[in-house]
């Protein structure tokens, strides 16, 4: 059985006002081959994948190795550590509790499960867990007996309800207001829970407020990254794809969106709407005809499918879905009702363009 536990250095209140997002995990090849058949391997290539952020791989290793033994500790506390990092405080606290069950005596995995129940805001009970840790360990563990007394008598974060969170919200409402100090709410969360998804969508959200586009990017593509079977997130990188003018990449994760999550018709609009950007008018249509099908009282996917038909000289077709949108409230399809009703010969003009460029131009309203 493996017990040699690894655990961060310190834990860490302040952190320094400049926000950085990791770099992609370096190429490795530790995952290419045949997962190990050996426990203790399994938790040492766990650990490997974690250093190198390879969150998914370092999960399946962890969750392997407990196929064999569901007792083994180590895998208990590695699952309960990671999910602790990623958010996911549920599963975590189960994990090391299970952990605890085996070893009750266990100072790691008290300070883990101290500090997933002080990411949710349960400060009484964290400090409870450490000061338990405290005093179950020994003495000659000068590092992990620093660690604890730290814990339970040191941290302290604004009294926040659900520390992690609330840091992220913070950070939004900062964003145009004081933007190194949003900075610093994001470190915060990041030192927390440095596999988080939402740290990263926060911090793309306030880094594209401020004009770096760029690293926005880069915090979107790690979001992705350590959540892959989250397909709302890639649809998020597709729209901010779509808004740098990014078209070709904004259709390829629309696409991953739609294929992931086939009955909803959001994405299916989102990706229309890129395949209109690009001219691709038929797999636009095709797009929304699903999605009206799918959701046939979404206003914008009514008003987006008979601005389409109408602009593709199919207005009998069209007026259905505009009108439908416009009583559902829909501003942009209440305002194109309004100019067709005063302008009835548009449709003659219109016609009268042709199929190429000037059509493009006319429905890029």
């Amino acid at each position: 059985m493996v017990t040699d536990f690894t655990h961060d250095s310190h834990f860490e209140t302040t952190v320094p006002l400049k926000l950085s997002i990791p770099a992609p995990p370096v190429p490795t090849d530790i995952i290419s081959y045949q997962l190990p058949d050996d426990s203790r391997e399994l938790i040492i290539l766990g650990q490997e994948c974690l250093k190198n952020r390879l969150v998914s791989e370092a999960e399946k290793c962890f969750a392997t190795a407990l196929i064999d033994d569901t007792n083994l500790t180590a895998a208990h506390y590695w699952l309960g550590y990671l999910y602790s990092r990623q958010g996911r405080y549920a599963e975590a606290s189960l994990e090391l509790k299970t952990c605890l069950a085996a070893q009750p005596r266990n100072g790691r995995a008290y300070a883990e499960l101290g500090l997933v129940y002080f990411k949710m805001g349960h400060i009484r009970e964290a400090r409870a867990l450490w000061q338990q840790g405290l005093w179950l360990t020994s003495c000659s563990d000068q590092s992990l007996t620093e660690l604890l007394e730290h814990m339970s008598f040191c941290v302290t974060l604004d009294g926040e309800d659900k520390v992690v969170p609330n840091l992220c919200r913070m950070a939004l409402l900062m964003a145009e207001k004081d933007v190194t100090q949003a900075y610093s709410y994001l470190e915060r969360a990041q030192d927390l829970d440095p596999f988080n998804p939402t740290v990263f969508v926060a911090s793309a959200t306030v880094l594209e407020a401020v004009g770096c586009k760029e690293d926005a990017g880069k915090a979107w593509l790690e979001a992705v990254r350590l959540c892959p079977q989250d397909h709302s997130l890639k649809a998020k990188l597709a729209e901010f794809y779509f808004n740098q003018d990014k078209k070709e990449e904004a259709k390829a994760w629309a696409k991953m969106a739609v294929d992931m999550a086939p009955n909803d018709g959001t994405y299916r609009l989102l990706l229309a709407q890129v395949e209109i950007s690009l001219g691709h008018f038929e797999e636009a249509e095709q797009q929304l005809r699903i999605a009206q099908r799918l959701e046939p009282e979404q206003a914008n996917v009514n008003f987006e499918l008979g601005h389409l038909l109408w602009y593709c000289y199919q207005s009998p077709l069209a007026f259905p879905f505009l009108r439908k949108a416009a009583r559902a409230g829909h501003k942009k399809a209440k305002d194109f009702l309004s100019v067709i009703n005063k302008e009835p010969d548009k449709k003659n003009r219109l016609t009268k363009a042709g199929n190429g460029g000037a059509v493009v131009e006319q429905i890029a309203y």
